[in-house]
């Protein structure tokens, strides 16, 4: 009963936070009723995406330890099922106001089933049909018990051998409910979430077009999320059997058959689901016309930001400092910490120095309107504010570490710790310097081009920030607090600190 207490005050502090940050989203009063929609959907849908795939199917194995299932496994095992159902429920319930579900009827000749994607539908009963299809090929595991790190030597008290400690594995009459349980839970959501999207009352102000299209986007992405959420039950099963082979036989590549057929089966299905775009074909006199020149600035803004995010994040995973990530008993918390202190700083300027490369090829390229005067302005004062109070924690908790907690920890020097700290702040404030003075290419309002520079400068300072954080969480030892902190940080949107301006075209007098 604990468990289940605790899974449920869990569930319920979840679903407050994500019907909090679904309204905070949604309270974009300057911008069109069908923007604000479709924005809402879109956020439902992400988090959906990420909460139902976060507790992957793959884990149930792990966190059977013997042969009785209790209330954990079960809540593990129906988890994504609940939690997709969940989302979508609290999706119907967060709409902006102005464009709030009200009773209306509508002259469209349709049938409530118009928006429900047939194709979708049919591949997500075939994608269930083939998961529960390898639950019966699982059948035969037997699995095996954990061993323990054993260490023995001959008569003479040496020529000693060790076997190292091994995990367990649940047998098959264990984990199939559980994977049952898993795809039931899905299966059962879907239909529900699917019904609660169909029969919801119309959306006002907007088009009964619009509204059926939204409808038919909402649906999309549920069947998506569905779709990934049965694969990955099949594959985890199959995954399954494939361990229990290669702890059987070794040397055999039996296991490879299992293995392949899991992975180069999820594979197409994810790039199926990646591609399958919902519809956008919207009312053409809808309220949302956005000027060319502005949809380019954005469009450059959003390409920008997730370019160059990719290309420092996948620099840093290719450096070798970054990949030392198993525990020795040889080195002593903190041994490593300069090192990764210099690569955190080289991740900060190569980020910073790919966007501050493009803004001056764009400056190059707008030589005609140099003389013009840039637009700027600050951010919100208490950006600044919590910016100062992270820098300045971390910048503490790197020179004064808590000792108590850190058994041997070897502490960074105070002035190489101060001089990583202050040369993220330089490059940040160097890269801000530089934004508020390049000239822009596109002919946009003042309103536009100031969000535009506030919006570099924010990305430029949640990056310095997250990375000063990363340096005592990841140097020295696991810190699981600092390193969600930084991970908040450096994910954290624009949107919610920056509105964003109206789209205004001008009309031919």
């Amino acid at each position: 009963m604990d468990q289940l207490s605790s899974a449920t005050f869990g569930i319920a502090i979840g679903a407050t936070l994500i019907y909090l940050w679904l309204r905070l989203v949604a309270q974009q009063d300057n911008r069109p009723a069908l923007t604000r929609a479709r924005s809402h959907s879109f956020w439902c849908a992400l988090i959906a995406f990420f909460v139902c795939t976060s507790g992957s199917a793959g884990d149930l194995k792990d966190t059977v330890t013997g042969s009785d299932i209790g209330v954990a496994e079960v809540l593990d095992a129906i988890n994504p099922g609940l939690w997709l159902l969940l989302i979508y429920l609290l999706g119907l319930y967060s709409w902006p106001k102005s464009v709030t579900a009200v009773r209306a009827a509508s002259l469209e000749a349709r049938s409530v089933f118009t928006p429900l994607p047939r194709a979708l539908s049919l591949i997500a009963g075939l994608v269930f049909l083939g998961s529960a299809t390898a639950l019966y090929f699982i059948r035969d595991v037997a699995g095996y018990p954990a061993q323990f790190a054993v260490e023995t030597f001959d008569s003479t008290g040496s020529g000693g051998t060790i076997q190292d400690a091994q995990d367990g594995l649940a047998a098959a009459a264990t984990l199939i409910p559980l994977y049952a349980l898993n795809l039931a839970s899905l299966g059962i959501a879907l239909p529900i979430a699917a019904a609660l999207i169909l029969f919801r009352k119309t959306l006002g102000s907007l088009t009964p077009h619009d509204n059926q299209i939204i409808r038919a986007i909402w649906l999309n992405r549920l069947f998506r999320t569905a779709i990934l959420g049965f694969a990955a039950v099949g594959a985890a099963a199959l995954q399954y059997k494939s361990s229990w082979l290669l702890n059987l036989y070794p040397e055999a590549d039996a296991y490879r058959l299992w293995q392949n057929i899991a992975n180069f089966t999820m594979l197409p299905i994810f790039i199926l689901v990646a591609a399958w775009a919902p519809p956008t074909n919207f009312d053409k006199n809808a309220d949302t016309v956005p000027s060319s020149a502005f949809s380019r600035m954005r469009e450059n803004l959003f390409s920008l930001g997730f370019i160059t995010t990719a290309l420092s994040l996948v620099v840093l995973a290719l450096m070798p400092w970054s990949r030392q990530s198993e525990v020795s008993f040889e080195t002593l918390p903190g041994e490593d910490a300069p090192q990764v202190m210099l690569l955190l700083v080289g991740f900060a300027t190569l980020y910073l120095a790919l966007n501050a490369g493009y803004l001056g090829y764009v400056h190059y390229s707008s030589r005609s309107v140099h003389h013009q005067t840039p637009n700027v302005r600050n951010l919100p004062r208490y950006v600044y504010a919590v910016a100062g109070i992270l820098i300045l924690g971390s910048g503490y908790l790197l020179i004064n570490p808590p000792l108590k907690y850190f058994w041997g920890l070897v502490k960074v020097g105070p002035t190489f710790a101060l001089l990583m700290v202050l040369a993220v702040l330089v490059l940040t404030a160097g890269y801000i310097w530089w934004t508020r003075r390049v000239s822009l290419p596109w002919q946009v309002s003042a309103e536009q081009e100031i969000w535009y520079r506030r919006v570099l400068e924010f990305r430029a300072l949640r990056t310095g920030t997250a990375a000063i954080l990363m340096m005592p969480g990841w140097g020295y030892g696991p810190a699981p607090y600092l390193w969600a902190a930084a991970v908040i940080v450096f994910c954290c949107p624009a949107v919610i600190i920056l509105a964003r301006p109206l789209a205004k075209v001008r009309q031919p007098v």
